[in-house]
């Protein structure tokens, strides 16, 4: 069961929770800080900023039915296959039900600790509602908030009597960057066709 989401609250819209969680990203550790692009609500562009903010393409090429861009599914095989542990979502006050909705999905299934930034004194509507659905825990205390933009040290090393994980647990990443569209027109042949597992 993934941990409680960590709203932190930061009532003044001070500028070192910005630079804070924005320090803290840092993929190859595992940590992600997101800033969400301004002007959009769409489900797909929190998808593209999620990937970009991944260090990956965030348009996938081919042809998908409208409304099919698998973007979502792309960003959950990055952050497992990375593997990334912890998400920062900055200006949370601003997401929609439904894009909240999404990141409680991909930590549901991933499993990533998620942080939510809310720029503002109290939680907006949207965001309340979304919450109901999932344990989440609030802060407005600066240290305890960069706890969770850059984790414990505890969370960071492995234990020393934990076992290797084998090797071959994940997709590879040539296998995540030959994403072909499921309904293109021409049949794959062997320059799409990935490794094996």
């Amino acid at each position: 069961m993934p941990s409680p989401v960590a709203v932190v609250i930061d009532p003044g819209d001070d500028a070192v929770h910005t630079h804070t969680a924005l320090a803290a990203h840092h993929v190859p550790p595992g940590r992600i800080t997101l800033h969400p692009g301004p002007g959009t609500t769409s489900e797909t562009g929190l998808a593209h900023d999620l990937l970009a903010a991944l260090g990956k393409p965030p348009l996938l090429p081919g042809g998908f039915p409208a409304g099919r861009q698998p973007a979502w599914e792309a960003a959950t095989a990055w952050i497992t296959a990375l593997p990334v542990t912890r998400l920062t979502v900055l200006r949370a006050h601003r997401l929609t039900a439904r894009r909240t909705m999404r990141l409680l999905q991909l930590r549901t299934l991933t499993g990533i600790h998620l942080t939510l930034v809310c720029h503002r004194p109290h939680l907006p509507a949207a965001l309340h509602q979304a919450l109901q659905t999932a344990d989440y825990c609030v802060t407005a205390d600066f240290q305890a908030a960069r706890r969770h933009y850059y984790g414990t040290p505890a969370a960071v090393s492995p234990l020393v009597d934990e076992p290797a994980r084998p090797a071959n647990r994940w997709l590879t990443l040539p296998v995540l960057d030959r994403l072909v569209s499921y309904d293109s027109p021409a049949a794959c042949t062997a320059p799409c066709t990935p490794p094996p597992l």
